[in-house]
């Protein structure tokens, strides 16, 4: 995901087409869903519930200053982005 957590929906929106075992991952403004804890923490309960991994892309969040205070959302480098790609067989770009 990409956009902007301002853009809840979109949050929402990509929970509702999520599996068991696929991963969401936070990338650019996306992150800033780190600090939004009502939003997050209701976005996480829902992955949680249905078997989805959340991660959030560690350089995005260092560029722009968040530290990840969530244990169900998990940074990663550009190798483990690699790795997350990789593993999956379809990507969706939000």
């Amino acid at each position: 995901m990409t956009k902007s957590w301002f853009d809840l929906q979109s949050l929402y929106e990509q929970i509702g087409y999520a599996a068991q075992g696929d991963s969401i991952l936070l990338i650019q403004d996306a992150v800033l869903a780190l600090h939004s804890p009502v939003a997050l923490a209701s976005f996480t309960a829902k992955a949680q519930l249905r078997g989805v991994q959340v991660f959030a892309l560690e350089e995005d969040c260092q560029i722009r200053g968040i530290e990840n205070k969530y244990d169900l959302v998990k940074c990663i480098d550009y190798a483990a982005f690699v790795v997350l790609v990789t593993k999956h067989s379809k990507q969706i770009a939000w």
